[in-house]
């Protein structure tokens, strides 16, 4: 008998920054962090990019990411964060947020979100576009047993 323990399922953004605060460095440094999840909420390795300064560095670890996650036949959807020590929202972060949301479509994943972590606290520039908690459709998917939110694309918005 193992004594190995299944992690707990991320089905919301409270259990996923539980696992992100978990790998942040501390003090912040600009650092960008993901991993992928299957339609029940279960992920495995948390992938760590330091030194990601440029903010548009999210785009190629989403696309990456994704591309790694295309190969896992379980993989629906991914989560990534930004970490900008002194840092905050940036005009241009809904662009990156459609457009890394587009990416992680084109491998066959959901986006479902991307957290810009600073000493200030957490924002997800999804919330600026007034578009819905993608997480909601994740666990309507695992309740009603669907496989996957593959296919998902980004909701265009007002700002």
């Amino acid at each position: 008998m193992s004594n190995l323990k299944v992690p707990a399922p991320v089905r919301c953004a409270a259990d996923a920054l539980r696992v992100l605060f978990l790998a942040t460095t501390n003090p912040l440094q600009a650092e960008t962090l993901a991993f992928v999840l299957d339609a029940h909420g279960q992920g495995g390795v948390i992938t760590i990019v330091s030194g990601t300064v440029d903010a548009d560095s999210v785009l190629p670890v989403t696309e990456c990411m994704a591309r790694a996650a295309e190969r896992i036949d379980r993989a629906t959807s991914l989560v990534v964060a930004s970490v900008r020590p002194g840092g905050c929202l940036l005009p241009g972060d809904l662009d990156r947020w459609m457009e890394a949301s587009t990416l992680a479509a084109a491998y066959g994943v959901t986006l479902i979100e991307w957290f810009i972590i600073t000493e200030a606290g957490v924002q997800c520039p999804r919330d600026l576009l007034g578009e819905p908690e993608r997480w909601k459709q994740l666990r309507a998917d695992h309740s009603t047993g669907r496989a996957s939110l593959r296919g998902a694309e980004p909701q265009a918005g007002s700002a």
